[in-house]
């Protein structure tokens, strides 16, 4: 993040340390959408605030440079406009932290801040070594005890970053540490991954998925900061590789967006190198889709901001540290690809789907498979928000993704979980309603009641459905009558259990002829004959409706009676 902010202000490292408390208080009121750098004091006027405003931005990002009467004019600006802003106040110092009179110093800061209405944070550091998690554990604390509903801002390095840079062995150590010691209301982090030479960091992705896993972890919502300026090694983004950033991000779960940068540098301008704004706050052809996209987040954040990722998952070559989709999912992939497949709950646990294509490059018409359990698939707008249906065939639906762009989908899911029969103490199964507790099934489809019939499709070579929970007494039956037909069976059999002797086995059975003529037909099957069926308690039974064949046929049942 310093990397370009080293020429515009060295006085950053005077101004940050920062440190979290312990159940921060501070929650957003809409998605953030931010950025860094912004208008510098000289440009401090209503009609560059506009302009930001304008952009569909939320909330001012941090810029240097403005004592305390220009951040309360930039505040009076940006309440005209209708944002809020992070001030920059040169007063905060990681060296407040090791002050006894450190709330005396942050009290004083407040002071001269809460009061205004479009205020949302004050910054205190960027990319701290962990050797400053203490003193901005500290910091932050103080800043929430005495101002709880403003957010005290830090932003951590990237995966990128050297162990001397980060001061611990790995990435995953140094947040986790900054979130065990700083305790941030958000876990923000910045990663550049389009590179000059037309190549793409192999960690993006690793990245974001770490600072999910950490911010899950915590309970803390992540922001990622993504790439707007062309500078050092970084290429200049085209449009569809600003949505992909964007969209890659939301499908990770990232609560907040911030861009690097806003405004343009005067020797990044002389250079050709621009951002979102030029140096004199004039919009630069980034502009539009910046707009855009912001609009979009500003319409999908009131939906993602209630929504936790409960999963992520890749298609076509996966990247490093990433999951493959597999097909125990609500949606699966087309496994050759490009994709990304965000999975999130609500709130009031509703299902939630992003996908995203992960190229940038090419269009995309993608092809889903929906499980059977999801009823249906509506599609979120991110012009104004409203569901539309899309069409389910085959259990498949289809997407049209412009590069790198992403679809919110909500996922109407139904199942019913088995509950334990009831017991009963006759044979009498008419299917008036339902499956009337029978299940066990083996080679056959799931079973299904219609116009009370019971029916199931034969799938393997040795189908059977039983009903336990019976508490039939000794000798109530000497026949059972099953109503079925079967085309092709030519025998079937009937199992039973009891009391004595509880499983299912070759010696408590008898065989049946089935006509097979597609017909229904009566069987009956006379049990109190058998001598293990004879004296017995009765407590389940299995109907075979075939003995081998038939694979492909429906069997349907229209009762099952004792008598």
């Amino acid at each position: 993040m310093l990397e370009w902010i080293v020429c515009v202000v060295l006085v950053a490292a005077v101004l940050a340390p920062g440190a979290a408390a312990e159940a921060p208080g501070w929650q957003p009121e809409e998605f953030p959408i931010s950025y860094w750098v912004g208008p510098p004091v000289e440009q401090n006027r209503l009609d560059a605030w506009q302009t930001v405003a304008n952009a569909n931005f939320t909330v001012a990002g941090p810029m240097w440079g403005y004592s305390v009467a220009e951040n309360r004019k930039m505040l009076d600006f940006c309440r005209q406009v209708g944002i809020k802003a992070l001030v920059v106040d040169s007063r905060i110092s990681p060296d407040l932290a090791t002050d006894d009179a450190l709330t005396k110093h942050v009290s004083a800061i407040v002071k001269d801040y809460a009061d205004h209405p479009a205020l949302y944070g004050y910054y205190l550091q960027d990319e701290p070594n962990d050797s400053l998690f203490p003193l901005l554990g500290r910091l932050s604390a103080a800043f929430l005890r005495r101002d709880p509903k403003r957010l005290p801002y830090i932003n951590l390095f990237p995966t990128y970053a050297s162990v001397a840079q980060l001061g611990t062995p790995t990435y995953a150590d140094h947040v986790d540490r900054y979130l065990r010691l700083v305790k941030p209301p958000v876990l923000s982090y910045d990663h550049y991954c389009l590179m000059q030479d037309g190549t793409d960091r192999a960690d993006y992705f690793e990245n974001l998925g770490l600072i999910r896993e950490y911010g899950l972890r915590y309970n803390t919502p992540p922001w990622n900061i993504i790439l707007s300026l062309p500078h050092l090694a970084y290429r200049d983004p085209t449009d569809a590789e600003m949505r992909w950033q964007v969209y890659t991000s939301l499908a990770y779960g990232m609560k907040g967006i911030m861009y690097f940068t806003y405004w343009t540098g005067k020797e990044d301008d002389q250079a050709g190198r621009m951002a979102i704004v030029d140096s004199q706050g004039r919009p630069t052809k980034r502009y539009g889709i910046i707009r855009q996209l912001n609009g979009e987040m500003k319409v999908l954040g009131r939906i993602l901001l209630g929504l936790t990722s409960t999963g992520v998952y890749h298609s076509g070559e996966i990247p490093p540290g990433c999951t493959r989709a597999g097909t125990d999912l609500p949606l699966t992939l087309p496994a050759e690809q490009p994709l990304v497949l965000g999975l999130f709950r609500g709130r009031d646990g509703s299902e939630w789907a992003m996908v995203v294509n992960r190229d940038y490059d090419r269009a995309q018409d993608v092809t889903l498979g929906v499980k059977g359990h999801v009823a249906s698939v509506g599609a979120i707008s991110p012009a104004d928000g409203k569901e539309t249906a899309l069409p389910l065939a085959d259990g498949k639906l289809t997407l049209q993704l412009a590069p790198g762009d992403g679809r919110l989908l909500r996922l109407l899911t139904r199942f019913a979980y088995a509950e334990l029969p009831k017991p009963v103490s006759e044979i009498r199964f008419e299917f008036d309603r339902d499956t009337e507790g029978w299940g066990g099934l083996n080679s056959l489809e799931p079973l299904a009641v219609q116009n009370g019939i019971l029916r199931s499709k034969v799938v393997g070579p040795d189908p059977f459905f039983s009903r336990g929970w019976l508490r039939i007494p000794a000798n109530r039956y000497k026949e059972v009558v099953v109503r079925m037909r079967l085309r092709g069976a030519t025998s079937g059999q009937f199992f039973w259990t009891t009391s004595a002797e509880p499983n299912f086995g070759d010696d408590k059975y008898l065989s049946f002829p089935v006509n097979g003529d597609g017909q229904f037909h009566e069987y009956v099957i006379p049990v109190g004959k058998h001598p293990k069926w004879k004296g017995q308690a009765i407590r389940a039974i299995r109907l075979d409706p075939t003995v081998g064949g038939c694979i492909g046929e429906t069997v349907e049942i229209d009762y099952i009676r004792g008598r």
